[in-house]
């Protein structure tokens, strides 16, 4: 499991309709022109690089890089959906445990070298290796990978296994280069001249940018033409996002991404700038503890309680200047899996005030606090010290405090968060932000089995009926029965509240006018905006 800036458990999870990215500022889509090819699009970007090598890209610059120049067997599609990608078709038996992978015949690396079963067993082999840590780790471990053939691939999983499908789009790497260990490939020239089979491919480094060309032969722009639009991809580099965007106000780049809320503001105000608002997976929820050790949180009516008595609205204005939606599950309103017919708690500080009344959690004792049986309802909410999670923290104690609770907020450094409160559960309740992907698996948060370390059940919550539903959820092909299972989970979660969801973010994108092409789509990692890039262009041929 990888910590970053967000508690990220890459489950491959969770799945956001095209529908509702919102586009703020002109609308593109009818140009009285057609594509041409030819052109460089620049764009400004946070970091600089280390490694473009897809397995051990560690900065956005190089994660970027990757996107562009590496691609995998499988992709997710503008609408979330898993699609082949190197590979022409896949399928999966009966048992769930048997994957099998054609590779598409006019798949190519970069030097001109065909795309083969070798290069599948090459990648998963360096996944598997004990020394590596990042976020396809957990899944190929125990996956046995054989050649059927030249094109032909077979993944056997120990046990079924449904969100698979995502873990294939891994980004490969070529066999016929890179004929070495794990721990060996920081050391390879590979790093920064790499070879993969994406729309295009790295032509100069230096301490200012990155500078890619277009691949002449990639296979996904056939058969309608043999390349991208543009010839050129530069991206620059600069100390954050803020410097990136002051930089297209200058008109020295066309775009920069990952903007805050506050720069989003700014990027509103320029007039040759569209500001596109794209929905993620990532949210931010609220674990209560309802380990035995915390009896505040042991009746469910007062869990119930805290759910309806948090403006969710507000701490999602506070905290993301309202840039995102309100979470009521653990995967958004657009999602395949999301179920309609659960209980959703409206926020209502008087009906909340009402329940807790008429179960009898009442201020005895004449404290100014609400308690019951000698419990009473105080508690502190953990969180790191991010002026976003500060904020939201304060307005959801805020909102408790209206109710009759007291809330205390402790706000630690992030690393502490993660390292001593998160792993080893000392909260009363702890806010985070979450990162998934692109295909639900919710085990991690809710089974049993994932109470300690390294789980991510951070609520401790444990139900039999659940820990079922989510072990049927995880064996599952058929994605209309996953959707049934899903939908009572999702009940069960709603009734119990162990995690308040509050709300999901978006990423804010900004692009000059002169880009055209552009489709929008859900943003899992920041990477993925690229998604459609071959079909992106700055040139135009005018309609006769």
């Amino acid at each position: 499991m990888t910590y970053r800036d967000k508690l990220i458990v890459l489950a491959f999870v969770g799945l956001l309709a095209a529908t509702s990215v919102v586009a703020i500022a002109s609308d593109r889509s009818d140009l009285p022109a057609d594509p041409a090819f030819g052109g460089t699009y620049v764009e400004g970007v946070a970091g600089s690089p280390l490694y473009f090598d897809p397995i051990l890209a560690a900065t956005n610059v190089d994660q970027d890089v990757s996107r562009l120049v590496f691609s995998g067997l499988t992709r997710f599609d503008r609408d979330g959906t898993i699609v082949a990608d190197l590979a022409s078709s896949f399928d999966v038996d009966a048992s769930g445990k048997i994957w099998t992978f054609t590779i598409r015949p006019d798949a190519n690396w970069q030097d001109g070298a065909p795309v083969t079963a070798d290069d599948v067993l090459y990648t998963v082999g360096l996944l598997q290796d004990k020394a590596y840590r990042g976020p396809f780790a957990d899944a190929f471990r125990g996956v046995a990978v054989t050649a059927l053939g030249s094109k032909i691939v077979r993944f056997a999983l120990p046990e079924a296994y449904a969100p698979f499908a995502g873990s294939t789009t891994v980004a490969l790497l070529p066999s016929h280069l890179l004929s070495v260990p794990f721990g060996d490939l920081a050391h390879q020239a590979f790093n920064l001249r790499p070879v993969g089979t994406g729309p295009f491919k790295v032509s100069e480094v230096d301490t200012r940018q990155v500078t890619l060309v277009r691949s002449d032969d990639f296979y996904r722009t056939k058969p309608a033409r043999s390349r991208p639009y543009l010839d050129k991809i530069v991206l620059r580099f600069y100390r954050d996002e803020t410097e990136a965007l002051a930089a297209l106000a200058r008109g020295e780049v066309d775009a920069a991404g990952g903007l805050s809320p506050l720069d989003a503001g700014r990027a509103r105000t320029l007039k040759t700038v569209d500001l596109f608002s794209l929905p993620t997976n990532d949210f931010t929820a609220l674990f209560l503890n309802v380990r035995p050790t915390k009896p505040v949180f042991r009746d469910r009516i007062v869990r119930q309680a805290i759910a309806s008595a948090i403006d969710r609205g507000k701490v999602l204005q506070v905290a993301a200047d309202g840039r995102g939606s309100v979470a009521d599950e653990f995967v958004p309103s657009t999602s395949w899996a999301f179920a309609r017919d659960v209980p959703r708690y409206s926020f209502s500080a008087a009906d909340t005030r009402a329940v807790l009344d008429g179960a009898d959690w009442v201020d005895h004792d004449g404290d100014g606090i609400r308690d019951k049986g000698g419990v009473a309802l105080k508690f502190a909410i953990a969180t790191s010290d991010e002026p976003a999670r500060l904020a939201a923290a304060r307005q959801i104690a805020d909102d408790l405090a209206a109710i009759g609770m007291r809330v205390e907020v402790r706000a630690v450094p992030f690393v502490d968060l993660v390292d001593r409160v998160a792993r080893q559960r000392d909260f009363d309740a702890l806010l985070v932000g979450i990162t998934v992907g692109n295909d639900p698996d919710p085990y991690p948060f809710f089974h049993t089995s994932q109470v300690n370390d390294p789980g991510d059940n951070f609520a401790g919550y444990s139900a039999p009926a659940v820990d079922k539903l989510l072990e049927q959820a995880r064996r599952t092909v058929d994605q209309a029965k996953r959707r049934e299972l899903f939908a009572q989970l999702w009940n069960a979660l709603a009734t119990d509240v162990p995690v308040v969801f509050l709300y999901y973010t978006d990423y804010l994108y900004a692009q000059s006018h002169t880009l055209h092409g552009f489709l929008v789509a859900p943003v899992n990692d920041p990477p993925q905006r690229f998604w459609n890039v071959e079909d992106w262009y700055v040139k135009t041929v005018v309609r006769q």
